[in-house]
């Protein structure tokens, strides 16, 4: 007997409402019964997800595409305002590189993720708020680039 199929799957898999985005994937690694094993990949929080042109993406896959785009980046985070996607940068380096930041920033972006940047801001290191976990605290810093509290050196608008 076939077990009864529904609209998001077969009536066999298993969900688990975490709150958090993550999937399972087959490993090369066995138990002491010699059978391979899934591993569980945990990404981050639902609550940060961006939704942009009716897409949902995670701010760290595209934080990461922007470190590691250039060696002075030292810390990157995203955040979208008014259906714009904005980019705050860490520069780690001297003030001329800002501008060159943005073109870069701009393009990694556009390449990886087909999203379009709609606000570079450029700023010192320690300027984006990181909690007592290592957590980067998003709206902090949406509400400090709101209040214009954040002291850019340099700041980019793509509109």
């Amino acid at each position: 007997m076939k077990p009864a199929k529904s609209g998001f799957g077969d009536t066999q898999t298993v969900w688990a409402r975490t709150g958090y985005l993550g999937f399972l994937r087959r490993t090369d690694l066995t138990d002491a019964s010699g059978e391979r094993h899934d591993a569980l990949y945990v990404v981050g929080s639902l609550d940060e997800t961006l939704e942009l042109r009716g897409m949902r993406y995670h701010p760290i896959d595209i934080e990461t595409s922007v470190i590691r785009s250039h060696k002075s980046i030292a810390e990157c985070a995203v955040f979208t305002w008014t259906n714009l996607l904005v980019v705050v940068v860490e520069l780690e380096g001297s003030e001329q590189e800002a501008l060159d930041l943005v073109a870069l920033v701009t393009n990694v972006v556009l390449e990886e993720h087909y999203l379009i940047v709609g606000v570079v801001v450029v700023v010192d290191p320690g300027v984006i708020p990181i909690n007592s976990r290592g957590e980067k605290q998003r709206m902090h810093l949406r509400d400090g680039f709101l209040a214009d509290q954040l002291d850019p050196i340099y700041v980019a608008y793509n509109m």
